[in-house]
């Protein structure tokens, strides 16, 4: 005991001379402090709590080591806690502290490769001061680290109140949407001197602390305003914290707000997205964001509509509304507005205006431009119609008509379409009628009322009646009639004029006025060849005077001249004659065939060619032989039926009028035998018949067999002995033949039905030679064979 004691005691002096003597060499100036002073560390630490007082023992350089650690409070000279290592490392140093109640609550802590520091649990005001830790080392100086614990007093719980300095004890409020919010939160006491903030979801929305009345120094006071309140505040809740500086748990205090809100949307919904007039139609409204829940107007235009189908829902703050509508043309283009208010907000109201568009078929009315009279339209004038057309969608097209006839756009006729407009350059009679305009869009067609146009004009001839041809004789008379149209039909005035052969234009009297004013009649007698020329009808109203007059020529009568062109054709059961007329010599024409034919002429192959082309071309002869066949017709066209065979005719084609005949047109040499229908059964072939023809073959004949039984038989075989016998006598007479092409087309055989006939025409497309083949039409035979024409050489 005595060993121990004195070993303490030295340990406590050497103590505290070590302690006199670092203090000396503390008080000397420190480069690093620039003075005898330490750096302090501020330790916040609420009443009850441990807390931890840092002390750097690390050596300043390696191969150093810390002697003893002294801990030291306030302005006391005797340490409160020592930890001596002199003799040992410092996990086996000494550790020692005093025996009162700071010194039974502490203890160094150092090792197990942690900082050094000195433990105090369950810290009292009491314990709050300045700690100094000295660590004084073996080869290097003493190092001394202040702690200042400080022990915090906690504030009091926030008090809130509102703009007028009511203390809010539930919820705040009602606050308006767009408004201001005003809400004050205060605190007293407090060690250190707490803060006073407004969060909102964790965030904070107020730090500023705002100065107290200087009464009220023990109160700390955070005033929140927020200038416009806004939709994210609706159903939240405010906090106001207070918390001194080291608290690691702030003091709260919730606020829940009462926020009135305007409504957010409004949004009508239509069941069609296109609205036929007369079709019912659904129209919803939905409304959301209001609190409380909104109540819904419905609007059309200026009126508000509504009936005991509307129905409203409500759930949290939305609502809805139902309407049945049917609209018609009249509520196109007007305003369907859907109106949502908040009864507990002025003001608080929000509406949705949906402009409606009406689909409906067109509204078609034809008029007059402005600018235009129809009373006073006169021919020449220009004039426009205007197509009004009301309806939805536009109209796709629209179309004009004029006496149901449609119009197109034609410049060179003044006939101008533009979108709804027709203009017309240059009025005239054709003009005058009914138009009307069709417009069409994709729900219909519409036509409107017919617009009737008429205009005032000079007299004109009446249509048919602007030039006649008057074909008369010397000392005949004729009433020339002049008959005009005109607009006004009063106070028509006549005046005819004489235009003759010697290019003098005179005036001619002695007319007279009939049909009210609108026929002039005068009575001409041509006496000399003088005479004959152009009389000339002109009239005038109050419009103007006649442009054009009426013509009459007046030419001397003459017989016609004769048809051009003839021909001859082979029809199914007979021959056909066409030719085209000549001029009818200023009289009604018409027209006469005659068929002559050759008095006591035999069977065609007994007639010398030569022979028969002298007769024929003697026309005296023939004028002198009766005809045996006459037809007259309108138009120069003919059917000629029953022609006996064996016979050479000529057929005579005459013009008619009241001043004679003209000469005759000519086909000659036109014969008809019997068919060829059987000669292959008489044992006589097309092949030999063929070569027969072109070996017998004369300029301007043409030969047709038709076999019509076996009557005929007997003459088929004489006209083909005579072919035969005139095929021998050619070769007797060594006379060269030249052959000519097979007009029969290959195959060699070609039923004689096949056979079509061939037809040459000069340059001036005229027929020069006929040389045909034809069949008699038998009365009895229905069937006639095909004509055949074969070009004949020398």
């Amino acid at each position: 005991m005595r060993c121990a004691s004195k070993y303490v005691f030295l340990t406590s002096l050497l103590v505290v001379l070590r302690t006199r003597r670092m203090d000396a060499v503390a008080e000397e100036p420190s480069p690093e402090l620039g003075q005898n002073k330490a750096p302090i560390k501020l330790v916040w630490a609420t009443e009850g709590e441990n807390v931890e007082l840092p002390c750097d023992i690390t050596t300043p350089v390696a191969d150093d080591s810390v002697n003893m650690v002294l801990w030291f409070k306030d302005n006391d000279g005797i340490p409160l806690y020592s930890l001596d290592a002199r003799n040992s490392n410092l996990t086996n140093a000494i550790h020692w502290a005093v025996s009162d109640d700071i010194g039974r609550r502490t203890y160094f802590q150092v090792g197990n490769g942690q900082p050094a520091k000195l433990k105090v649990t369950k810290v009292t005001f009491s314990d709050q001061g300045v700690f100094r830790c000295r660590v004084d080392f073996v080869n290097s100086p003493t190092r001394n680290f202040l702690v200042n614990l400080t022990i915090i007093e906690q504030p009091s719980k926030p008090v809130i109140y509102d703009a007028q300095g009511r203390e809010v004890t539930g919820v705040g409020g009602p606050f308006l949407e767009g408004y201001n919010l005003a809400l004050t939160c205060q605190v007293s006491g407090g060690i250190p001197k707490p803060r006073v903030t407004w969060w909102k979801d964790g965030e904070l929305l107020d730090g500023v602390i705002d100065t107290p009345p200087i009464s009220s120094n023990k109160f700390t006071v955070n005033h929140l305003f927020i200038d416009k309140i806004t939709r994210s505040l609706w159903g939240t809740k405010l906090e106001c914290r207070t918390q001194s500086e080291p608290m690691k748990k702030p003091i709260v205090r919730e606020v829940p707000l009462d926020i009135y809100l305007k409504p957010a949307i409004v949004k009508i919904v239509l069941s069609e997205d296109q609205i036929f007039a007369g079709r019912p139609i659904a129209a919803r409204c939905e409304t959301w964001g209001s609190s409380p829940a909104a109540r819904i107007i419905w609007r059309l235009g200026e009126h508000v509509i509504g009936d005991p189908n509307v129905s409203t829902t409500q759930r949290s703050n939305s609502t809805v509304s139902k309407l049945a509508l049917v609209l018609n043309k009249d509520d196109d283009g007007k305003e369907l507005v859907c109106r949502a208010e908040n009864p507990r907000f002025p003001g608080g109201v929000l509406e949705e205006v949906k402009t409606l568009h009406i689909s409906y078929a067109p509204v078609v009315a034809a008029r007059l431009a402005p600018g235009y009279m129809l009373d006073t339209l006169r021919e020449g004038d220009d004039l426009k119609l205007v197509c009004d057309v009301q309806s939805n969608p536009p109209p796709t097209r629209v179309i004009w008509y004029h006496d149901n006839q449609r119009l197109e756009h034609d410049v060179n006729a003044g006939i101008l379409l533009a979108s709804n407009s027709l203009t017309f350059r240059a009025l005239t009679l054709k003009h005058v009628g009914e138009y009307s305009c069709v417009a069409a869009n994709v729900v219909g067609e519409t036509h409107s009322p017919p617009l009737f146009i008429h205009m005032k004009y000079a007299p004109r001839c009446r249509e048919g009646k602007e030039r006649r041809e008057i074909t008369i004789a010397r000392h005949e008379t004729v009433l020339l009639k002049c008959e005009v149209e005109a607009l006004p039909d009063d106070y028509v005035r006549f005046s005819w004029t004489y235009n003759g052969t010697v290019g003098d234009v005179l005036p001619m009297p002695n007319s007279r006025v009939e049909n009210k004013g609108l026929v002039s009649v005068l009575e001409y007698t041509p006496g000399a060849d003088t005479d004959y020329g152009t009389l000339a009808c002109w009239a005038s109203n109050s419009i103007g005077r006649q442009r054009a007059p009426c013509i009459f020529n007046i030419v001397p009568a003459k017989p016609p001249q004769p048809p051009a062109d003839c021909s001859l054709h082979n029809e199914s059961n007979s021959l056909e004659v066409n030719c085209i007329p000549g001029s009818d010599g200023g009289s009604p024409q018409h027209f006469l065939l005659e068929v002559r034919g050759y008095p006591g002429n035999a069977a065609i192959g007994q007639i010398d060619p030569h022979t028969l082309q002298a007769l024929q071309s003697d026309q005296g002869m023939i004028e002198e032989s009766p005809p045996i066949y006459k037809e007259m017709n309108p138009t120069p066209n003919f059917q000629l039926h029953d022609l006996e065979p064996g016979y050479d005719y000529t057929i005579y084609i005459y013009a008619v009028n009241g001043r004679g005949k003209s000469e005759p047109a000519l086909l000659e040499h036109i014969r008809v035998v019997e068919p060829l229908r059987n000669m292959e059964k008489n044992g006589i072939f097309p092949e030999d018949l063929k070569k027969a023809l072109s070996q017998a073959s004369s300029e301007n004949m043409i030969i047709v067999i038709a076999l019509t039984g076996t009557g005929a038989a007997a003459l088929v075989l004489i006209g083909i002995g005579v072919i035969i016998g005139v095929v021998v006598c050619r070769k007797r007479s060594n006379t060269p033949i030249i052959e000519e092409p097979d007009d029969f087309t290959t195959p060699t055989y070609v039923p004689a039905h096949r056979i079509e006939p061939k037809i040459r025409y000069s340059n001036e497309n005229r027929r020069s030679q006929r040389a045909s083949l034809y069949v008699e039409e038998g009365r009895n035979e229905p069937d006639l064979l095909h004509r055949v024409e074969l070009d004949v050489h020398d």
